[in-house]
């Protein structure tokens, strides 16, 4: 394999925002992926959690669209709404100094207004669950003879929930023998090259290494809470630990302003940093917030992406991490140098499954916590 791999094989569009996000060198899973998808060879694709899986499979499906080709070229399937939507946000902050039409269709919303909205705007990408993908097939609102590209995140929970995967393997066939597949997955199930040879013929099977979590130093906890008063308890935290440089992460960015402003109000030094925001606007956050004029940085996980803050005590889970992935890109952010770090998980009553996730996956034993008298103590 060629190690001299970076990520200037990728269109300069896509090398130019992910040196903006201070990531120029590929992790393995990337340096193994990512030049056979541009090749167009179909994957099957295992790498631990915390080391670049999404960005392995959307680099070359990103590479694959033609901008000045309308029309649907390329589709991502994850197995929940909300990994859905944050691969469409990772692919909105990747495209935004090329903009493509990006469409994300997840069971759940409502479908007429789907089905409104893509009489408007006719996407080149779509994101979503493999039901709702396929009810808009069906329904001939989504036309598949222009796809170039069908990759599937989380192969292995996909494949464990029998409608999922059912829908999954009735869009692969519509797409047909000549679509480039690529299938990524913390584990492979056995014969699962088998399992989608009538679709995908021709596989490459690979493996990476990597994604370890600092537990060393770092105190993984978390604290329930109901949903309405997650901001407040983040605030109480901050001043309870006396935390100075901290960072408090959210899934959405509409969440981002809200929790600025309310942070603010209470005398909160915070900024928000958003994909959204310029080159400029983000590098004068992190300034003042490795100056220390800014104590709590609000972030989502692309706006996080390549931040390198020494010091950072602290990381606030507004919202759980959707995925263990995100958890290790989230916590790999304090704890550094021999540093002690706290990541502080806050979770509601239907984010409660994912502790369990992140023990299993990630090997990590989570304290539960309660705020008392103005201190954070082990229950």
């Amino acid at each position: 394999m060629n190690d001299s791999f970076t990520f200037d094989q990728l269109p300069t569009t896509l090398a130019t925002v992910l040196a903006e996000q201070g990531l120029t060198e590929p992790t393995d899973i990337q340096k193994k992926m990512i030049p056979e998808a541009l090749n167009g060879q179909s994957i099957i694709a295992r790498s631990q959690t915390g080391t670049g899986k999404t960005l392995a499979f959307l680099l070359p499906a990103l590479a694959k669209v033609d901008p000045e080709k309308k029309g649907l070229q390329v589709m991502i399937l994850a197995p929940t709404q909300e990994l859905a939507m944050q691969v469409v946000e990772v692919a909105k902050g990747l495209t935004k100094n090329a903009p493509i039409e990006i469409g994300s269709f997840i069971g759940g919303a409502n479908v007429k207004r789907q089905i409104e909205k893509l009489k408007k705007q006719k996407p080149q990408l779509a994101i979503g669950t493999p039901g709702r993908m396929l009810e808009l097939i069906e329904l001939k609102k989504l036309k598949l003879h222009e796809v170039s590209v069908v990759a599937v995140d989380e192969a292995d929970r996909m494949m464990a929930e029998q409608s999922s995967w059912e829908a999954t393997m009735q869009i692969a066939k519509r797409a047909g023998r000549d679509t480039q597949y690529l299938f990524v997955s913390a584990t492979i199930p056995p014969k699962f090259a088998d399992q989608v040879a009538d679709v995908a013929p021709f596989v490459v099977e690979m493996a990476a290494e990597g994604g370890v979590l600092q537990t060393k130093n770092v105190d993984h906890l978390f604290i329930r809470v109901e949903t309405r008063n997650k901001i407040d308890t983040a605030r109480k935290i901050i001043h309870a630990e006396e935390i100075k440089r901290g960072i408090v992460f959210v899934n959405q960015l509409d969440k981002l302003n809200e929790t600025a402003e309310k942070f603010s109000y209470r005398g909160i030094k915070s900024l928000a940093l958003s994909s959204d925001q310029s080159k400029l606007e983000r590098e004068k956050a992190l300034q003042l917030f490795r100056k220390g004029d800014i104590q709590i940085l609000i972030a989502t996980d692309v706006a996080a992406r390549g931040l390198d803050v020494d010091d950072v005590s602290h990381i606030i889970q507004l919202d759980a991490a959707t995925s263990p992935d995100s958890y290790v890109h989230r916590a790999g952010r304090t704890g550094r140098m021999g540093k002690n770090g706290r990541v502080i998980t806050l979770v509601d009553q239907i984010n409660e499954y994912k502790l369990v996730k992140y023990k299993r996956e990630l090997n990590i034993s989570l304290d539960e916590v309660e705020l008392s008298h103005g201190k954070l103590e082990k229950r």
